[in-house]
């Protein structure tokens, strides 16, 4: 084999690894794509743009975590968050709102919702879909009573900007959207699984007395000792 055929084939071959290359990074950027896809879907709700619940439990365990180990060094601990509440929020008769107005309807008003509520939490503040008309928020560094306040300004808020945006239009007559907030927060010793068990108590106290209303798990215990005191 000459100079010249030798030179002919380092060429050729150099062509062949460049295009071979080529493709690897086209497979490379497709799985990547696949991958980030496949998060996407995992740490958001597709309808409400609202985290998912696996990452929501994710990411409020480690915060719940960081709080009950202060001796661990977590960004919250950096921050100074040394407490931490939920709120358990349900749409009042959202099951009315789909029967009388239409199951799109449910989910547009789904959708203001959870928008009403990323407009009016903070960025340490996380908000999830946590199933069906539920929707779970964590207030990092809030105790009961600054709990208690932001979700009445919640509740007011989303109740307001809801009859603001249709009361103009006659198809929606009659409608009312509010929302039932239950809220448990932080105690030594108690964790997540049992922080969210108390959420959900407090919300249905809160849907059990009228609806439209904000009660802790601290009314949920005085209701338990009321009634065996009756006894």
């Amino acid at each position: 084999m000459n100079d010249i055929e030798k030179k002919y084939n380092l060429i050729n071959n150099k062509e062949e690894n460049v295009e071979i290359l080529k493709q690897e990074i086209e497979r490379l950027r497709a799985e990547n794509k696949e991958l980030k896809d496949e998060v996407e879907n995992l740490t958001h709700d597709e309808l409400t743009g609202l985290k998912g619940r696996k990452f929501f439990t994710e990411k409020s365990q480690q915060d719940v975590f960081s709080i009950i180990s202060p001796e661990t060094e977590t960004e919250n601990r950096k921050e100074g968050f040394k407490s931490v509440s939920f709120l358990f929020c349900d749409i009042d008769y959202f099951k009315k709102v789909n029967d009388i107005y239409g199951h799109d309807f449910g989910d547009e008003v789904l959708k203001e919702v959870a928008w009403i509520i990323k407009e009016n939490i903070r960025k340490s503040d996380t908000a999830c879909r946590w199933g069906g008309e539920e929707i779970v928020i964590s207030l990092l560094g809030a105790d009961e009573k600054k709990a208690v306040e932001k979700a009445e300004r919640l509740r007011k808020t989303v109740e307001e900007k809801i009859e603001e945006k249709y009361r103009n239009n006659p198809k929606y007559s009659g409608l009312k959207v509010s929302l039932s907030i239950g809220i448990s927060s932080f105690e030594s010793g108690v964790g997540f699984e049992e922080l969210i068990k108390r959420g959900d108590k407090a919300m249905y106290l809160a849907k059990g007395e009228g609806r439209n209303c904000v009660k802790t798990y601290s009314q949920v215990l005085e209701k338990e000792k009321a009634e065996r005191n009756k006894l």
